[in-house]
């Protein structure tokens, strides 16, 4: 089949503000509020057929951008400014009729020139990019009726994978996914810098009628697959990961650790000490840590200096990036230097998640791993859902149903179209309040088979203050 050409004429911005339940302590950051960034893009079909695609994100602090001379505030004005500038690159690329990837090449360019223009990071920058790509993606599938799958099977987005990857010339979408998306998936249940192990003092529990500490998320949630962020304090590591194994050990010995860094490491040795003293004191856990994420900072972390360490840490376990995947080239970079995986997250790109993949698989033990930033209902979370589904990954991180309560940020009818469209990814744990239905570690996401990327329900941007209108001071 043909790739379907589409135009764009209209994208408006709206901002919902949320609270988190308990502090999202990863690096040097604390996240206790934060703004959701949803995108609603207009156009039609080269038929003629209207369409609307949506797409959103939170603006998370020092995720991003980690110059310690930047405020919170200013970390969501360059987000917003690498937004602005993707509208207006993808609405020149799109004035008239062309397939999604012609869109995409010409937008993902020009958001990028405007970005380095601004002085942005290209973390940043192609943040703007990767909403608008996501926004485009649904429009086209909402006016097709094509769910995420069919597009990326039948490749109606016209999709390049040798344009990003010149190793993948001729290798279609089609044969880069398997027969059928998945439709159940594992949670990498995140452990916090600050979340609480086990026992929570009476002053500090929430009783508000979700787990809170990572003993309660297991006894009721039946987690299996855990991500556990690592400060490079190795005192303090290894002390919070021997208690963690302890807990894990007596629940599931053959439970799976991945351990996130966020480039908490100037140097190898640190790391390479770190995994050397858990092989010897915490060996259970040692044996069942996958990979680990982002150990170093990003300035270093493909200095070619670094990869003999690099090199000794990967016989160790598995390193992955994910801050430092800012460009389309990243992934062959780091293969080059020892590294072995990339994280797909949709604030990075599809597409450029697609093609590595379908580059890891020509290389003997490179893999694509799921990492979550915090994506919540509707559209952050269905949407990397569905992406992460057709893709195969069959365990992905999740932290939105940890950090926030449920789908309390959602207005009602949002919450009831919820739980009547996604039955089985929510459910209704009492007195209104709707929730990520975590049952023996799974989440079911085969209802996010619908046309579009995955949303499958209204989204009321009625509810939320368009951009025009909205200031950093309201999250207080």
């Amino acid at each position: 089949m043909s790739a379907v050409a589409i135009r764009l004429e209209d994208v408006r911005f709206y901002m919902r503000n949320v609270h988190t339940r308990m502090p999202f302590k990863y690096g040097a950051a604390v996240l206790t509020a934060v703004p959701i960034l949803h995108v609603v893009a207009q156009g039609a079909l080269k038929n003629g057929t209207r369409v609307q695609g949506v797409a959103a994100d939170i603006l998370p602090p020092k995720w991003f951008d980690k110059d310690p001379a930047k405020s919170y505030a200013d970390n969501v004005a360059d987000l917003l400014c690498a937004a602005q500038a993707a509208r207006t690159a993808y609405l020149a690329a799109a004035r008239s009729p062309k397939s999604f990837f012609a869109i995409w090449q010409a937008g993902y360019a020009q958001t990028v020139s405007a970005g380095d223009a601004h002085g942005l990071n290209r973390l940043t920058t192609v943040h703007g990019s990767t909403l608008m790509e996501r926004a485009l993606i649904d429009a086209v599938g909402c006016g097709t009726g094509a769910s995420y799958f069919e597009l990326l099977k039948a490749n109606l987005l016209g999709l390049e994978l040798g344009a990003i990857h010149p190793e993948l010339q001729g290798v279609e979408p089609g044969q880069v996914i398997g027969a059928a998306p998945l439709a159940q998936l594992h949670v990498r249940h995140t452990v916090g810098l600050a979340d609480p192990i086990g026992d929570i003092a009476p002053a500090e529990r929430l009783d508000d009628g979700l787990p809170q500490s990572l003993a309660d998320c297991v006894e009721h949630q039946g987690l299996t697959y855990f991500k556990v962020k690592v400060s490079g304090d190795l005192a303090a590591d290894l002390a919070r990961l021997a208690a963690i194994a302890e807990l894990l050990d007596g629940h599931d010995s053959e439970y799976k650790v991945t351990l996130d860094g966020n480039e908490q490491y100037q140097e190898m040795d640190s790391l390479i000490g770190l995994l050397d003293t858990l092989a010897a004191q915490q060996p259970r856990l040692y044996e069942r840590i996958l990979y680990v994420e982002q150990p170093l900072e990003r300035s270093v972390a493909l200095d070619a200096a670094l990869a003999s360490g690099i090199r000794a840490a990967a016989t160790r376990r598995p390193l992955l990036i994910d801050e430092s995947d800012d460009a389309l080239d990243t992934f062959r970079q780091a293969l080059a230097l020892g590294y072995k995986g990339v994280s797909s997250k949709a604030c990075k790109g599809l597409v450029k998640a697609l093609a590595n993949l379908a580059l890891a698989r020509q290389r003997a033990g490179c893999f694509l791993s799921g990492e979550d930033l915090m994506n919540l209902p509707v559209v952050p979370l269905h949407q990397d859902l569905a992406h992460v589904a057709a893709l195969g990954i069959g365990h992905v991180e999740r932290n939105g149903h940890h950090y926030v309560r449920g789908l309390d940020h959602l207005t009602a009818a949002e919450r009831a179209a919820c739980l009547a469209t996604h039955g089985k990814l929510y459910r209704e744990v009492d007195d209104g309040l709707v929730a990520l239905d975590v049952r023996a570690g799974k989440i079911e996401v085969g209802s996010l088979q619908v046309a579009g990327l995955g949303v499958g329900v209204p989204v009321a941007v009625d509810a939320m203050v368009e951009l025009e209108e909205w200031e950093f001071a309201s999250l207080a």
